[in-house]
This record gives C-alpha cells, structure tokens and sequence, in this order.
C-alpha cells in the first residue's frame, strides 16, 4: 500500500470543501486498492459518508492535479538549479506559488530558448547600463557620456553610445516582460476588466461558411462573462470562426493603464528618460506580456468552454441512456429508405435476432398492399406488440403508410412509434456490428438496432461512440481525449446504476460494469456460449483472467434470475451474503423468504443488532433492495404519439399546439422532435410561464412536451416553439403558401426575430 500525500489530501480537501477523513477514504479506495467509482459509489457508502459518484471523481481530479503542480514544480526547481541560477528568493516563491501558471512565470526567464537581443546585450557587458538607466535621474546626455566612456565593446559591435542605450533598453524591456509580479497583477486585471472582441478578417466572403458567424463580425464581452457556462459556448464559435479564418479573435485591454501599471514599478521618481523607460515598457507589454496573455486566456476559456460543453453533453447523454425503456418484449424494426425499401428486422424478447427483410411501399416501387401483408404476417407470427421505425429519412411517411394500411397497426392491435436513430448507421458500420452480423448489409443491422434500441436503450446505445449520438454541442471542437474519458464514465455510471442480467448481456454492454473491461466481458460470453446459462454469482470466478478483484467490483452489477442464489437477482454484494445467511440462519427462515416475504422483511428492517453489523447506508441498501428484487431503476416506456396531420414542416401551423420529445438540451434551449423532420427550437425564454435560469431542471431529453409553434423560417427551415400559454407569434418568414395560423397571438412580423436569430446563429455548425 503507498502512502498518501498529505499535502495533496489538504489541497483536495480546500479545494472540494469535504471532510478531510471522507476524503482520505476515498483517495485510499481509488488509489490503494484499486476500487473503480461506481464500486465505491454504491458498496462503499459507510466509508465515504455516502458521497455521490461525481463528488469522488472530483476527488480523484483534484488529488491527481495536485501531484501535476508538484511534479511540475520539482522539474523547474531542478532545471534552474541545474543552470546554477536558482537564488534562496527564487526557490521561495517558486516553492510558495500556487498555481501552474505562476510557477510556469517564474520559470520562464530561464527556459532553453533562442538567444535574445537581452541576452545578448548582457553579454556585451551593458547589464550595469540598463540597472543605471532604471536608477538615475540624470539627462540623457549625461548618460550617453556615461556610456561611450565605459560600456563601448566593439568586439560585441557596441560601437557607439546610442547603440549602448539601445542594448540596455533590450535588458530592461525582457526584465520588464519576464516579471511574475506585473504579469500576476495584469492576470487579475484581465480577469475582470479585459473583453474577448471578435471582427470579420478581410476577404473571408469567399470563405463558405461565412454567412454561419455573422453574430460575430463586431462582437465583444468581458472575460469574466464569457467564463459564465451560459456563455461558453459564444466563445466556442468564435474560435470555430477564427480556425476557419472568418473571424479574428483577440483579447483587448487598455494600453494606457497597462503602460502606467509597469511604470509604476520600473519608473524612478524624477527620472528624466521618461520617455525611454516608457518605450521599454510598452514594448515588453505589446511584444510580450500581452501576447502571453492574450494565449492564456483564450487557452482558459477554451478549457471552460470545453468542461461546459462535455458537461452539457454529459447530461444530455445520460438522460439518453436511462430513458423509459420497453423490456422483454418482441419488437419490429424498421429501416426507412425509399428506392431501396424499408428495411426490416425481428428480435425477440431477449433482444435476439430472428429474421430480416425488406418491402417496398413508397415511390417509385408503390407497393403499399403487398408491403402492408408482409408487415401484417410478420406481427401475426412473432407476436409484435411494437413496431419502431428509425426517424430519418422517410420515417414519418413510413409511420404513416403502416399506421393507414397494416391491419393490426390500423386497428390497435400492435403500435408502431418513431425511434430516434441518431448513430444507428455508426453502429451498421463499426466493427462490432460486423461481429454480432458478419452476413447482413449494413442497412439490415441499422433496422436490428432501431428495434433492440426502443427495447432497451442503454444496453443498444453502449454499442455506438458516444459522441456520435447527437445530444451534445460542438463535440468537434472540445478536447477529445477529455470527452472521450467523460462520456466514457457516463455510460459507466448508467451501466452500473440500472444493472446487467449476466445471461443475457453483450460484450460491449457487460465491458462497462466496475472492474470488467472488453478482453473479459468477452471471456464471460464465451463462457456463457460454451457452458450455458450462469446459475450463480460465484461461478464468474471459473473464468479466465476473472480475479477475486474484479469479482469483488462487478459482482453485485451482475443480476442472476431464477438461479440458485435469491440474491443473485438484487443489488446486494455477496460479500454480504454471509451475514444475511446468518441472520436467517438465526431466525429459522430461508435466504429466498427474505424477498418474497413482507413479514420477513419487516423482522429483518426493524434488527438494529443487524443495522450495527452492516452499517446505516448498507442496511438502508439492502432492505431496499429485498423489497424490490428485480425492479429496473428506470421507468416503463410510454410512447410519444405526434398528430396525425403532421408529416413536414409545411404543415405546420403557427399558434397551434404539438406533442414533441425532447431531443436535445443546449445552454439556450431545447430541441424537440415534433413529428417532422426538422426539430422546433424551444428557447430557454419560453420554457416556462416562470423564469428559467437552468434549462436541465426544467427538461431532460427524452422527456414528452406539449409546445406551440411561435414562428417559422421556412428558407433555413427552423422551427421556434413555447410552452408559454400566452405567447406571441409571428408570420413565418417567406409564408409557405400552405400556411395558416390560428391560436391566440398578435401575427406582428418579426416579432420574435432578433431572439431567434441569436439562438439559431450558426445552429447547425453548433451541433455537429
């Protein structure tokens, strides 16, 4: 066992503001004994207090960042001392800073660099002439005789005095631009007074996405706004903007109080070369510190305007996966496509593949009868109680054509609803549909995934790259390898949270339970294939490469039904086992009675002796899970029916209500599907009759609207939408001829303009 830094442990602990004990147990747990988050999250709750599994990420983050300065710290101090310029002072202050960004200022006159023009007056002997120009108050002249009597050096072509001058100044300018002190109070200054301003750059017409950052051509915001998670995102598409060269982006502060805050420091009272002291400074801010700066906080905001965006992609995504889900029942999938067919696939309760074809109902083909009685034969024989049809392209017209002319869809035998296949022709085209479907077109696994997908969400969506899945905000654009690692725990954490039946699970689903990982939930399917069905828990550990360890961080994940062990079906560890076995032992009843039995139940909730044993937060566990052995934490699936007289934006009617999905969540507002093929835009503005500060509490996706069309802009195809009863709408731009209006609302054109082209600018490069 490795000891634990003290110091990081205090850091942790300012840092979060959590029990200092709390802290040290979980960073023990992570580090020590090699416990993954959600293990600890769930079976370790009497060491941490209960902590929540993003206060121990935190943890683990804070702690890890803390031995990242230091390491840092420890290199600079031996890469100075190593130069044989590391002072007493100097070693002080690199060793009291507290920020990478202060020891990387103090470090930085020492970096190994091309020469300089400082360093290369230094070498000409002309340091002294620099310390005089800073301390004296005498004339120029004076100092010019000063310097061609003493600091002229013609072998370092310091030939005259006004070159003297000049090399002392070049001293003075970089002395100037690497002080930590005057850097450190700009930084601060900067924080709250400087603005991120953003022009159109020359000649970026011809460029094709030009028109997209209009917004941006003259823009400005302090800062200490654009920091604000609300904001984030602006930054995000000035940069976007900027890397395309559309835009120039550049951090802006008044020259005048920078040059006055460095004279402060380097002008001598009295001094009578003002005007050459000023020169330095304005060029070690303009050539240097500025610069330095201006990086530095672009760098800071791109890390916010990330940590915001991965969050919101976070959040979104994992409402996604624990989202209703249908269950064990058999499920029609369809693939719409139009010259090619809709392609269609069975799987039964279990989410296994049954059979796949295709039928041609729409033009050119128009074989609506014969389709129908296919569609028909294949409900009657399989039992189908769904029908999900993919909402791509043709899916609305498909949803039609079925719900009109399919017997047992027509008369309500069988329902057939609209599933969103964002990242089904991801998952058609990876490897791992190759594996589970090496003989089947691409369009026959994507129909597979619609259906296994409305079955069960989280087990379907594990399968496809998160980032791929189309509930996030410019996932281009923010650190990969940041996103990948949070999106990562998400479906870790879904995973973990709802549980997977053993003998059923996928490799890819089974790879995210605590501990497992891909090369052994592919030996636990290969067990599976070769020797049946698990009859219990313990049994795993006859696997290859299956530890005790990764026993003790999966175990309680994985569900048993109808084995030999009752607790195999819960959420109980079977390190407990032992200790429930006992108390039945103790009080003559089976281990089985103990979740089917209310009696029993009672008995064993109101033993405080058993309480102490187990623990508060362990105890309270277990009994929750013996009430509810089996039960799924997410919520049944309920369908989403849209209007019927709906199927394209054009017959949409402003100030009439629709029933839509939330389908995506950005910092401004929702998207929501309401049937056609473009989602409406629900500004945070009209969220809500009250006011909304957090548009994720008011909606998750997933979630079943009621919205109201407010306006249309059929050219850019954008819908806008409100929940607000009284809300204005306004004439569609470039009416459709179609159009009509009805409802409450004022028809004032342009009414809602300068809010919609604020939360539509650039809304598709946005959701890339």
């Amino acid at each position: 066992m490795s000891k634990l830094d003290s110091n990081a442990l205090v850091y942790v602990c300012e840092q979060t503001g959590l029990q200092a004990i709390r802290v040290q147990n979980v960073v023990n747990l992570l580090k020590n004994e090699d416990c993954t988050v959600p293990f600890i999250a769930r079976y370790r709750k009497e060491v941490t207090g209960d902590m929540d599994e993003v206060q121990i990420r935190s943890i683990e983050e804070k702690y890890d960042e803390f031995l990242e300065i230091e390491k840092r710290r420890s290199f600079v101090l031996e890469a100075i001392n190593k130069l044989e310029q590391l002072t007493p002072e100097l070693e002080k202050k690199i060793k009291s800073a507290k920020t990478l960004l202060v020891i990387e200022d103090l470090y930085a006159p020492y970096k190994t660099k091309r020469k300089t023009k400082g360093m290369t007056a230094k070498e000409a002997g002309l340091e002294a002439l620099a310390k005089i120009l800073l301390a004296t108050d005498f004339p120029i002249e004076q100092i010019l005789a000063v310097a061609q009597a003493k600091f002229l050096n013609p072998d370092k072509k310091i030939t005259t005095a006004q070159e003297a001058i000049e090399g002392a100044c070049d001293i003075i300018t970089e002395m100037m631009a690497h002080d930590s002190e005057i850097k450190e109070k700009l930084r601060n200054i900067y924080t709250n007074d400087a603005v991120l301003k953003s022009t159109k750059r020359k000649d970026s017409e011809q460029i094709k996405e030009f028109e997209k950052f209009r917004d941006y051509f003259e823009f400005e915001q302090k800062l200490s706004e654009l920091k604000n998670p609300k904001a984030t995102h602006r930054f995000l598409a000035m940069r976007r903007g900027m890397t395309l060269k559309i835009l120039k982006v550049d951090v802006v502060y008044d020259l005048d109080k920078a040059i006055n805050l460095i004279l402060n420091k380097y002008l001598k009272s009295g001094s009578k070369i003002q005007n050459i002291i000023e020169e330095c400074s304005k060029s070690a801010y303009s050539k240097y510190i500025h610069p330095s700066l201006d990086l530095e906080f672009k760098t800071e905001l791109k890390k916010i305007a990330d940590d915001s965006a991965i969050n919101v992609f976070g959040i979104n995504l994992r409402h996604l996966l624990l989202q209703p889900y249908l269950g064990a029942k058999c499920v029609l999938g369809a693939d719409p496509g139009v010259r090619t067919g809709v392609k269609l696939a069975v799987v039964d309760d279990t989410g296994k593949f049954i059979i796949d074809t295709v039928v041609y109902p729409h033009p050119p083909h128009n074989q609506e009868q014969a389709s129908a009685q296919i569609i028909d034969a294949i409900i009657d024989k399989f039992q189908i109680e769904y029908v999900a049809i993919g909402n791509g392209t043709y899916g609305r017209e498909t949803l039609a054509f079925m719900e009109k002319l399919v017997p047992a869809i027509r008369d309500g035998k069988t329902r057939a609803t609209l599933v969103n296949e964002d990242g089904a022709s991801i998952y058609s085209a990876s490897d791992i549909a190759r594996e589970e479907f090496p003989d089947k077109d691409p369009t026959v696994r994507g129909a597979i995934s619609i259906a296994r997908r409305f079955q069960d969400p989280l087990a379907e969506l594990v399968k496809i790259d998160p980032k791929s899945i189309g509930v996030g905000q410019y996932q281009h654009d923010v650190n990969q390898s940041k996103l990948k690692k949070s999106l990562t725990n998400v479906v870790e954490s879904c995973v973990n949270y709802v549980g997977v039946d053993l003998n059923t699970a996928s490799a890819p689903l089974l790879s995210y339970i605590s501990g497992i990982g891909p090369s052994v939930a592919k030996n636990i399917v290969n067990h599976r294939e070769k020797h049946g069905m698990f009859r219990l828990r313990s049994e795993l550990l006859k696997i290859g490469r299956f530890s005790q360890k990764i026993f003790e961080q999966s175990a309680g994940f994985l569900r048993i039904y109808n084995g030999e062990n009752a607790l195999d079906q819960t959420f109980i560890h079977p390190e407990r086992y032992c200790v429930l076995e006992n108390w039945c032992s103790q009080n003559s009843v089976k281990v089985s009675e103990l979740l089917t039995d209310s009696n029993i139940q009672n008995k064993l909730e109101k033993d405080n002796k058993f309480k102490e044993e187990v623990g508060e937060y362990t105890y309270k566990d277990i009994i929750k899970s013996l009430r509810a052995p089996g039960q799924d934490p997410r919520t049944e699936f309920k369908s989403t029916d849209f209007r019927k007289d709906v199927s394209s934006i054009e017959d949409l009617k402003i100030g009439e209500w629709y029933p839509g999905v939330v389908n995506n969540i950005t910092q401004f507002g929702a998207f929501v599907d309401i049937g056609v093929k473009e989602s409406g835009l629900l500004h945070v503005s009209h969220m809500s009759e009250h006011f909304v500060d957090d548009p994720f509490k008011e909606l998750k996706v997933g979630e079943q609207v009621k919205v109201k069309i407010i306006d249309i802009d059929y050219p850019r195809k954008r819908i806008s939408l409100s929940r607000k009863v009284d809300s204005e709408v306004t004439y569609a731009k470039n009416d459709h001829p179609n159009r009509k209006t009805s409802g409450k609302g004022k028809n004032l054109p342009g009414q809602n303009d300068q809010l919609k082209n604020k939360a539509f600018a650039g809304l598709k490069d946005l959701l890339k």
